[in-house]
């Protein structure tokens, strides 16, 4: 079979088994990003960029399914990804709750499918499939653990660049309140959802992948990671600074307008900043992850 129709085929048949193993999966995560962004839109750019690593590894992953045999090679591994497909399937009824664990079914399904269908790609496969699923499962566990802090944090971090900024706002821990140039009176919350966690989870996520790709260092990546994390939560106080200002401007409409996609537009620079920054710093030595070099 040519090694393109054998990609084809894997991605057709997990695609359709995806539609059993989380089939809540796209509601899930249209109602999760609505709640957050107020839109869908910022999946888009995510899912493009995991077709642009795919696209960037081809080349190593055609020539590890060049060599796959028969249906009767490697049956150890057939047997195992029939297995993780199948105890998915058995487990619809609990992962089709949440939007974390539809998601991580999703990741699991296609890595499960290709090692029954393409099982010498297991090693090239395994260091997305795992990014891929924390990344999903990720957020709402950090969240739960840190978001509370992290926004109380983002509040007084924010307070402060409010007073420098000399616009009036009343704060009473994490909740806010201030009076338009219109007169109209704006109150909200910095909450959980708005501490930064998904913004540094996903940024961590970009990471691990472009570590993967770039070849680096773990001391390069670990650098940017911390500085990154850091910046991020400052970035995200700035996000509501400007938000605040937004609001006394223009009062609740505009401060509701502007909250759907201005932090979007904020971290998503942010990414593409540490992308050239990144990959000047240090590459690792040769031979530590999957390529045309080594053994799939």
């Amino acid at each position: 079979m040519k090694v393109e129709v054998r990609f084809l085929v894997w991605f057709g048949v997990a695609s359709a088994l995806s539609f059993l193993t989380a089939s809540n999966f796209v509601v899930l995560l249209d109602q999760s990003l609505g709640d957050t962004f107020g839109s869908v839109f910022p999946a888009i750019p995510f899912a493009a960029l995991l077709a642009l690593i795919l696209a960037l590894r081809w080349a190593d992953l055609r020539d590890v399914l060049a060599v796959e045999r028969g249906i009767e090679s490697q049956l150890a591994t057939r047997l195992l990804g029939l297995g993780i497909v199948g105890a998915l399937i058995a487990l619809r009824p609990i992962t089709g709750q949440t939007v974390e664990a539809s998601g991580v079914a999703l990741v699991l399904t296609f890595y499960g499918t290709s090692l029954v269908m393409n099982p010498l790609t297991r090693r090239f496969m395994l260091p997305y499939a795992s990014l891929c699923a924390v990344g999903v499962g990720a957020p709402a566990v950090l969240q739960l653990a840190f978001g509370e802090p992290l926004a109380t944090f983002s509040s007084n971090l924010s307070a402060g660049m409010v007073g420098l900024a000399g616009f009036p706002v009343s704060w009473q821990g994490t909740q806010f309140e201030l009076i338009s140039k219109s007169g109209e009176v704006l109150t909200g919350a910095v909450t959980p959802g708005c501490s930064s966690i998904i913004s540094v989870t996903t940024f961590l996520g970009l990471l691990a992948l472009m570590h993967l790709d770039l070849k680096k260092d773990l001391r390069s990546t670990a650098i940017l990671a911390i500085a990154g994390v850091a910046l991020l939560t400052v970035l995200n106080s700035v996000r509501i600074l400007i938000l605040l200002w937004v609001g006394y401007e223009g009062g609740a409409a505009t401060f509701w307008g502007v909250h759907n996609w201005i932090g979007y537009a904020i971290f998503l620079g942010f990414y593409l900043a540490a992308l050239p920054i990144y990959s000047r710093m240090g590459r690792s030595p040769v031979g530590l992850y999957p390529g045309k070099a080594g053994t799939p």
